[in-house]
Formats: C-alpha cells, structure tokens, sequence
C-alpha cells in the first residue's frame, strides 16, 4: 500500500504532519476512508473517531468538527476545532461520544 502525506490542524496547533497509508474519518453524511488513491474531494467531518494508519501503527484521535480536502497532489489536510489523541480505539469511541452531546 501506498503513502501519501497527511496534515491534521486545529486552532491549538499541528496534530499531525508526516506520510500515513490511510485515514478512516466520520464525514457529516457517513463515514469514509482514503488511501493514496483517492480522487480529490472536500467532505465536513461531524464529531467522531479519526483513525490514521501509520507505517507501522495505528493512530486514533478523538475529533471535534472540521473538514477534510483530498488535494491534486494527493496530500490530505484536515483542518479540526478539536482533537485529541487517544492510545486505543475504544478511548477514542469515549472521548468522541462525549463531544457528540
């Protein structure tokens, strides 16, 4: 599998900024997710879990609202009011529930 370059941003500062293998994201008419392949596109992300592949593992981040813009190039940017790192899937589901309401 291929790696494109991904930056995630929120008003606090650089959350991200290296090359991933894929991003799975909670865009506002369902979920998604994007591999090096995808055709450029801008989606808004409701509140949910942001999963990014890494090299070697997986990252997941409580996310607030945002969006997400596959360029031309095949870098991806997905600018966030919130984000918050989690060590597990399962943290993430929590944090990300509670922004939700």
């Amino acid at each position: 599998m291929a790696a494109f370059h991904l930056h995630i941003t929120t008003p606090e500062g650089n959350n991200w900024d290296g090359d991933v293998l894929g991003i799975s994201a909670q865009g506002a008419e369902g979920s998604f997710g994007i591999l090096s392949s995808h055709a450029p596109m801008i989606a808004a992300l409701k509140p949910g879990v942001l999963k990014v592949r890494g090299e070697e593992e997986a990252h997941f981040y409580a996310a607030g609202e945002g969006v997400l813009e596959v360029r031309v190039d095949k870098r991806v940017v997905i600018l966030l009011d919130y984000a918050e790192a989690c060590d597990t899937l399962e943290e993430a589901q929590v944090k990300a529930k509670e922004l939700q309401h």
